[in-house]
């Protein structure tokens, strides 16, 4: 009865969740739902839910750079497959008197933003920003922390997608990848020039322990070990 052997039985005592991984797309109904199609798309309230599975995350439309709380104007959407995938998912308005969309196209215009935060235990792994056209540019941001403040990565974001963690995905859009091993809160894309999307997000569950852990998990199995040689050498006398 060794210490190696609590050891191997703390192990198998303990247990991690798998990691529940979703891809979020923008291009379908959130909740509340988006009023009637108009053109290429829909105007949104201000903060809309979507969920994939078990994972769920808040949108939220800015005049301005994105905010650490909920929105100040009203999200619109293009509607996926109506729309191809770098032409759908969330822009912004505007002008929230209007029941169509303000930009023709349904996106974010300058210096309007759209942002997206974790809710529950989902955390953010990866986004798509769509309709990155020649001569078009955009600023990208992550949050952090829980509720925190929003921090640019890199300078202005072209079609070429060079900004940390950025990659070309395909004709006019970027992905951002989140560094290895790690997930951000929030995530936002704010228009510098034309008009962009955030088209999607990639989730993971916060995975958690089951059973044991850690020290606790090892004294468990140390005493239960303690006890069976006690047992055993009494029954030897």
């Amino acid at each position: 009865m060794t210490l190696a052997a609590a050891t191997l039985l703390a192990g198998a005592l303990y247990f991690v969740s798998p990691v529940a991984k979703a891809d979020v797309m923008f291009g379908v109904t959130p909740t509340p739902a988006c009023g009637p199609v108009s053109g290429v798309g829909s105007v949104c309230g201000i903060n809309e839910t979507f969920t994939s599975g078990a994972d769920t995350v808040v949108a939220h439309g800015f005049t301005g750079a994105p905010g650490s709380g909920g929105g100040d104007a009203n999200l619109t959407l293009k509607p996926f497959p109506l729309n191809s995938l770098q032409e759908s998912g969330l822009g912004v308005q505007g002008n929230n008197m209007s029941t169509t969309c303000t930009d023709p196209d349904c996106e974010i215009l300058p210096p309007q933003s759209v942002s997206v935060t974790r809710f529950g235990s989902t955390l953010i792994t990866d986004a798509l920003i769509g309709s990155v056209q020649d001569g078009e540019s955009f600023n990208f941001f992550v949050q952090t922390t829980e509720g925190g403040a929003f921090t640019q990565l890199g300078g202005v974001i072209t079609d070429t997608c060079s900004f940390p963690g950025g990659s070309v995905a395909g004709t006019d859009l970027c992905r951002w990848n989140a560094p290895p091993g790690q997930t951000r809160f929030g995530v936002a894309v704010q228009a510098v020039t034309g008009d962009e999307l955030l088209t999607s997000v990639s989730t993971a569950a916060v995975p958690g322990p089951i059973v044991g852990a850690g020290l606790p998990g090892l004294v468990a199995a140390c005493g239960v070990l303690l006890a069976l040689a006690r047992r055993r050498r009494r029954l030897v006398a």
